[in-house]
């Protein structure tokens, strides 16, 4: 059973990094720290997201 939940969390986190990844792409936004947004984990994306939407 723990199995299945840690898949749909994984499978449901990667369709929010797929989004934010857009996201940046989209806003202009493509590397953060030397490294393509596409590299990027999930809470960094979560930030550099976070942070160029207070900048628009």
């Amino acid at each position: 059973m723990m199995g299945i939940l840690y898949e749909k969390i994984t499978f449901t986190q990667e369709l929010k990094k797929q989004i934010m990844i857009r996201q940046l792409l989209d806003a202009g936004v493509r590397e953060h720290d030397g490294k393509h947004v596409s590299e990027l984990d999930y809470y960094t994306l979560l930030h550099v997201l976070a942070m160029q939407k207070l900048k628009d």
